[in-house]
């Protein structure tokens, strides 16, 4: 019994160690039981068409070299990390996966870890997102996300969830507060925002951004009048709601007692300055270079030191005034020149023009203040220049614009002043001309119908036929005035009766030539035999009354 133990003893250490020795014999690289597993690092693994990376790195090769079996090792992920391989590993195809029949190195493509994945959507069915995103599978939406039953790709791209472009189709008006509140999904009022409770909607549009917003201060959107300064404070400049500048107008009215554009406050349409409460003579605190006005004196201007408002109207334009050339203006009895000299036509001052009548007087001498300078009131004057007998100097032809006419035509022929014989100067007519140095005999130089002095009627005695039988006879003859033709000695030079030259011709009652001659019938004295008044016996030249030659 004591040997029969003794050999079963035996035969299980033998065993053991043979096992043992078998065993060590399996083991690469191992010389004893007690040795560690060690890697050959001269080995390089890129050659075998896997390079170790990640976490396969710090691995023990018998992980996956089972049994010291190298060739036919698996190299796709799907033959290791998956329940049942016989590679041991605890990281594996989760029940809870996407649906994919994938390698797992088209989208897990870092061997580090399974967490950082990148799943292509190429092939996806649109508008089946929810499929995977359903906080399960993948992420889904959030808890905060904007209420919506549309699915994710109406707003989110595949690549990135963050750039998402909600179109706001089915949003009713004035629900924006649903989302942009804050702590909501969408973008909230900023703290700095312009004051108001209206929905974003009314100013901002749906499918832009919220830094372009349709505002158009009308009163849907808040806006009320005298107002402005709530947001016009300078507090909202980001907002694009302008303060007033510094150098603005000093005022305290509201800014649309001037604005009445609200796309720009600047420009002639952008702007209407309500003068009102405005205290005359102060236009210079605003309208001075440099300063809040838009517009103040040019360099250019009429030279005065008045203030603006003595000419210029304070609710029209600088362009338009109301100069009226009075004494409050700065106008001074013969400083015309100050302004009318040819410096200020772009002010409407007139300068006196290369072809006025010649004069060194000041304009106001002949034209009014406040009329025009084509109507002036030139009487002729020794304070409007005019000396005796310079009549010539205006009166040549050269001025016949200004009605400075000059000697007509059919003028009587004379080298004297119009004033010689013209007395008045509202008109040429009337003259009395100076017969002095005229020549006797010339009388109808000037004196014939047609001529430039008064001709002789049509009833004048026919003093050609009548007296002197047609011989010839002047003026002077008879009219020894020069002054009134109404005064004339009749020379009758022998006329005598039969023929031509019968008395009866002129001295005949119902005769109607012009003088004042006696006229009776041929039969007031003698009633038979009597053929004209200087045969009757009684008359000369062939009677004894009267005295030869002027009165029979």
């Amino acid at each position: 019994m004591k040997n029969a133990s003794y050999f079963r003893r035996y035969s299980f250490w033998v065993r053991t160690l043979a096992i043992l020795g078998l065993f060590l014999l399996a083991l690469p690289n191992s010389d004893t039981l007690a040795a560690p597993a060690k890697r050959n690092v001269s080995f390089d693994h890129v050659k075998t068409g896997f390079p170790l990376t990640g976490a396969h790195v710090t691995l023990p090769c018998e992980t996956c070299h089972v049994q010291g079996t190298f060739k036919g090792t698996p190299k796709k992920c799907a033959a290791c990390h998956t329940r049942g391989s016989r590679i041991q590993t605890t990281t594996f195809k989760s029940s809870n996966h996407i649906v994919t029949v994938q390698a797992c190195d088209q989208c897990h493509t870092s061997t580090a870890s399974w967490s950082v994945a990148f799943f292509s959507h190429t092939g996806v069915i649109p508008h089946q997102c929810s499929q995977c995103h359903n906080r399960s599978i993948a992420k889904g939406k959030p808890a905060n996300h904007t209420p919506t039953n549309a699915p994710c790709d109406t707003c989110h791209r595949t690549t990135t969830w963050m750039s998402a472009s909600f179109t706001h189709v089915t949003v009713m008006p004035g629900s924006c507060t649903t989302c942009h509140i804050p702590g909501g999904s969408g973008l909230a009022k900023p703290s700095n925002h312009i004051p108001t409770n209206l929905p974003c909607d009314a100013c901002h549009t749906t499918g832009g951004s919220f830094t372009t917003s349709r505002f158009t201060h009308s009163a849907t959107q808040g806006v009320m009048p005298s107002q402005c300064s709530t947001c016009h404070s300078g507090s909202f400049t980001s907002m694009n709601a302008l303060g007033k500048s510094s150098g603005h107008v000093v005022t305290s009215a509201s800014c649309d007692q001037c604005h009445t554009g609200f796309v720009t406050f600047a420009g002639t349409t952008g702007s209407t300055f309500n003068h009102a409460g405005v205290n005359p003579g102060t236009c210079t605190t605003c309208h001075v270079q440099g300063g809040s006005a838009k517009a103040f004196k040019p360099t250019d201007h009429i030279p005065t030191n008045l203030s603006c408002d003595a000419c210029h109207t304070t609710g029209g334009t600088f362009t338009t005034s109301r100069f009226t050339h009075s004494a409050t203006q700065g106008i001074t009895t013969g400083q015309c020149s100050t302004c009318h000299n040819g410096s200020y036509t772009k002010w409407n001052a007139l300068s006196k023009p290369s072809n006025h009548i010649p004069t060194n007087l000041s304009c106001d001498a002949c034209h009014t203040t406040g009329g025009t300078f084509t109507t002036s009131t030139f009487t002729h004057s020794a304070t409007q220049g005019v000396i005796t007998g310079q009549c010539s100097t205006c009166h040549n032809g050269s001025y016949t614009m200004w009605n400075a006419l000059g000697k007509p035509s059919g003028h009587v022929a004379t080298t004297a002043s119009c004033d010689q014989c013209h007395k008045g100067y509202a008109t040429f007519a009337g003259a009395a001309f100076n017969h002095t140095g005229v020549s006797p005999g010339t009388c109808s130089t000037c004196h014939y119908q047609g001529g430039p002095g008064k001709a002789k009627p049509t009833n004048h005695i026919p003093y050609e036929s009548q007296l002197l039988a047609g011989s010839s006879m002047n003026c002077d003859s008879c009219h020894k005035s020069t002054t009134s033709f109404a005064t004339q000695t009749m020379n009758h030079n022998n006329s005598q009766g039969n023929g031509s030259g019968w008395c009866k011709g002129c001295h005949a009652s119902g005769t109607t030539y012009l003088g004042n001659m006696e006229k009776k019938s041929l039969t007031h004295q003698k009633s038979t035999g009597v053929t004209d008044c200087s045969q009757s016996g009684c008359h000369r030249p062939l009677g004894t009354r009267g005295t030869p030659y002027n009165s029979w």
